[in-house]
């Protein structure tokens, strides 16, 4: 008697075991690219004040300055704040950003900035005076791509008074959580090919075939 190995289980089981490893592969290589992001992002700050043409530039979306370090006039006056944004406070307390619009006037802004922290929930409805020059940290699509909104946010490392100052955003804080992903999907090529293995076990053995 033998066992005869099912030909398309075992075609369905093979492509899903490479597909699972492709995954994990893809997850790997993510992880590099990711490494490589930090470490570009870490070096930004140290790079010189965002100039006009590099803001221009980026507007055109043909460089970042992603973590960049800008300083920008925040003379509008009297406004109430553009958003409220959840966020912390330099020592680590959750709360709110008062986010804001330098524009004197009511068009859509190209950049905004966070005037401050703080934990008041109807801090959108607070008059502030902007009478400010701010520098702090560019952050990018802050609110990804939705239309209309504003495609960076400056972060200052100062607070318009009273409000606190906020969390300043650091490269090593963001996700790296690619190899603990590719390692799900290695364990799930590993188990599949495992469940197989007792599956062509387990088959029951085929008769011998007998001589005429």
């Amino acid at each position: 008697m033998s066992r005869r190995i099912p030909i398309i289980p075992t075609i369905i089981t093979a492509a899903g075991i490479l597909i699972l490893c492709a995954l994990g592969k893809w997850q790997l290589d993510r992880r590099a690219w990711k490494h490589d992001l930090i470490e570009r992002l870490a070096a930004a700050p140290n790079l010189p004040l965002v100039s006009p043409e590099e803001f221009r530039a980026a507007m055109m979306g043909d460089v970042s300055i992603q973590y960049r370090r800008a300083s920008i006039d925040c003379r509008a006056g009297d406004k109430k704040p553009y958003d409220l944004r959840p966020g912390s406070s330099a020592g680590g307390t959750s709360g709110f950003y008062v986010v804001v619009s330098c524009r004197p006037n009511s068009r859509p802004p190209d950049i905004v900035a966070v005037a401050g922290w703080t934990k008041r929930v109807d801090a959108k409805d607070i008059v502030i005076t902007l009478d400010h020059q701010l520098t702090g940290t560019v952050i990018e699509r802050p609110y990804g791509n939705a239309p209309d909104r504003p495609r960076f946010m400056l972060i200052p490392r100062e607070a318009i008074p009273p409000l606190g100052r906020p969390l300043q955003p650091r490269a090593a804080d963001l996700p790296d959580n690619h190899l603990a992903y590719a390692g799900q999907w290695f364990g799930l090529a590993i188990a599949l090919a495992a469940i197989y293995g007792l599956y062509l076990r387990r088959r029951p053995v085929a008769p011998a075939a007998k001589p005429e």
